[in-house]
């Protein structure tokens, strides 16, 4: 992988870790229509007691906010060589092939993605291959956005959604 590629892959994990914890982005959209989303950062409430303090550890601290509720979005971040359009989305698998990937929201939004000997896919936390990502599979897509094309560089396959019986 490009030295490049990475730094900016990891500027933009940075970003999103820095959204999670110091607060959140809420999309908006206008009522003619338009799918453009307007971010705002807001704060976090720092909890003072209850299970989600520092004294419970990172492992016992379970994060709820609006970044885990995030469909889909865009985040420029800045590389050596300028900026660059980072694509992320959540959502179940419709279409995979061995070169693409289609994946759509619980919004409705729905984008194909195309995939490549070097996009990295980890299937419920292990290194895999996109021969085993399926239709119907819960994916994290993040990809770099060129024109129209988004390349799909890492792929999270969190596999079947868990049904609920009550």
């Amino acid at each position: 992988m490009l030295k490049a590629t990475k730094t900016t892959l990891i500027a933009g994990a940075a970003v999103v870790a820095l959204i999670g914890i110091g607060g959140g982005v809420a999309f908006a959209t206008s009522g003619s229509g338009s799918s453009t989303p307007i971010s705002t950062l807001t704060a976090a409430k720092t909890p003072t007691s209850g299970s989600n303090t520092p004294a419970d550890g990172p492992s016992k601290r379970k994060h709820h906010g609006l970044l885990d509720r995030a469909e889909h979005g865009q985040v420029t971040v800045r590389t050596k060589t300028g900026t660059e359009v980072i694509d992320l989305q959540r959502g179940l698998v419709t279409a995979v092939s061995p070169t693409s990937i289609t994946v759509k929201s619980q919004d409705g939004f729905s984008a194909t993605y195309v995939v490549t000997s070097t996009t990295k896919v980890r299937k419920t936390g292990q290194q895999s291959a996109i021969a085993n990502v399926a239709n119907g599979d819960n994916v994290v897509i993040a990809a770099v956005q060129s024109g129209n094309t988004g390349t799909a560089k890492r792929i999270g396959d969190h596999g079947a959604p868990k049904t609920t019986t009550h």
